[in-house]
């Protein structure tokens, strides 16, 4: 409670089925368990040392974020290099997806954050990317997402209705919202250190 405030830059934890808005309850169950194992799927993907071609390929997805984001693309390939490390001549990812990588992603996906918001006491500033993945996906995945982020957006809002100290903003971005609005969140988050809402 006596701290001074928090900020979250679009992580929520795991989905829950009521959350994919305009589906009904079997086909939103069973959504999220496709997406989820799309998931795992393509993080085993690049578990052990990822071939030079999937290295290659990781880079250029930075390059065309980076371009639709219209940002030096040094930025993005700077930062895709420093997860990469060099192993007795192999390219491994860190964390590794196979490993660390994936304990972090099912860790995280166990967290009810919503849950958590609700008891969080200090000023609490929470930011949600309202464009479908930064990364490339099959269609039904951007779908599914978008119906989940209507779902969030709903849940915060009637967060926010509840909970004075929270304050949620909604960026036009996608989840690499950091890349893309640069500008905007850290306009965003001075305004919130100064006038924190209570």
């Amino acid at each position: 409670p006596d701290c001074l405030g928090v900020v979250n830059l679009d992580g929520h934890g795991g989905m829950r089925p009521d959350q994919f808005v305009g589906l009904d309850p079997a086909t939103a169950a069973e959504q999220q368990r496709r997406l989820e194992a799309w998931d795992t799927s393509s993080l085993a993907e690049l578990a052990g040392p990822p071939q030079p071609a999937k290295v290659d390929e990781l880079l250029t997805q930075e390059r065309a974020l980076a371009a639709e984001a219209g940002v030096p693309e040094d930025i993005l390939l700077n930062s895709a290099r420093r997860s990469l490390r060099q192993e007795h001549e192999e390219t491994w990812l860190r964390p590794d997806p196979g490993g660390l990588g994936s304990e972090i992603a099912a860790a995280f996906d166990r967290v009810d954050m919503l849950d958590l918001y609700a008891r969080v006491h200090c000023p609490l500033l929470i930011f949600i990317a309202t464009k479908s993945l930064a990364r490339p996906a099959p269609p039904w995945v951007k779908e599914v997402m978008a119906a989940y982020r209507t779902g969030l957006a709903r849940d915060l809002a009637r967060l926010a209705d509840e909970r004075p100290n929270v304050r949620i903003i909604s960026v036009d971005a996608s989840h690499a919202l950091i890349v893309e609005r640069p500008q905007v969140i850290a306009d965003d988050i001075i305004d919130f250190l100064a006038a924190p809402p209570r």
